[in-house]
């Protein structure tokens, strides 16, 4: 198996595969999910919550909602589809027939999610986070390294979970199932149980970061013994190994469309 990597075929596969989805409507729906907790932040914020509540609110909105629900939808919105709406279109082979290498072809697509999933959901940390602290007041101290927790842990979940969602798409025909229970099963379940069990689960690693960087509220009470260190590691090394998967997936796989 050859792993040549053309550059300039990979980065127009990447920014082909940008634009492509940017026009869908995929691209407008993701982009208003994307908002959502901004939606609700700027909601509480007009409702009259301010200081401690609306920090502690904001707080439990990325917790509950932002990082659990959010990025594992947007990430399985984007990713699924990049392989799966080929093979059953039956559009796979143009690609597998031009001279660009199979590392390009899954790199190209990959590199074109990471760009439009960061486009989505790291402005919406931005804004959800401007929102808390203008009504903060005097409790914006307590808003003291989450912006950059949220955005280290929202980037390393878009790789994390847009590699295994890439992937998804192109083993199985039912990927959007598949990645629905895992979001909703798999992540939530393991992610609640006692001991170790939560390290199965990319999400406790993603939830450990805000806790080693903010001193109090909802994000520094996440309950994790899990270093730094760790808690960035696993998230790329996850996305590393799903990628060299996808590859060998890619190589070997029969590609048929979906049966009528």
């Amino acid at each position: 198996m050859s792993l040549h990597l053309p550059l300039r075929p990979t980065w127009v596969l990447a920014r082909v595969t940008f634009e492509s989805t940017v026009r869908s409507w995929r691209g407008l729906g993701l982009a208003l999910l994307s908002f959502l907790p901004a939606v609700v932040v700027a909601g509480l914020y007009l409702a009259g919550t301010r200081g401690g509540d609306l920090v502690n609110d904001y707080e439990t909105l990325a917790v509950r909602l932002f990082l659990p629900l959010v990025l594992l939808l947007v990430s399985l919105m984007l990713a699924v589809p990049l392989f799966r709406d080929e093979i059953d279109e039956q559009s796979i082979g143009y690609l597998i027939t031009r001279t660009v290498g199979k590392p390009a072809i899954v790199l190209g697509k990959y590199l074109g999610y990471v760009g439009l999933a960061s486009l989505l959901l790291l402005p919406s940390c931005l804004v959800s986070y401007g929102l808390a602290a203008a009504g903060a007041g005097s409790g914006a101290g307590t808003l003291s390294g989450v912006l950059p927790a949220l955005l280290v842990s929202t980037f390393l979940g878009i790789l994390a979970y847009g590699a295994f969602y890439l992937f998804l798409g192109l083993a199985t025909r039912r990927a959007l199932l598949v990645g629905l229970v895992y979001a909703f099963l798999w992540e939530f379940l393991i992610g609640s149980l006692p001991g170790s069990a939560p390290d199965l689960s990319v999400m406790h690693y993603l939830l450990t970061i805000p806790r080693l960087w903010v001193s109090s509220g909802p994000l520094a009470s996440y309950p994790s013994t899990l270093t730094l260190a760790q808690a960035v590691g696993v998230p790329l090394g996850v996305a590393c190994a799903l990628l060299l998967l996808t590859l060998a997936t890619f190589w070997k796989l029969p590609l048929s469309p979906s049966p009528e």
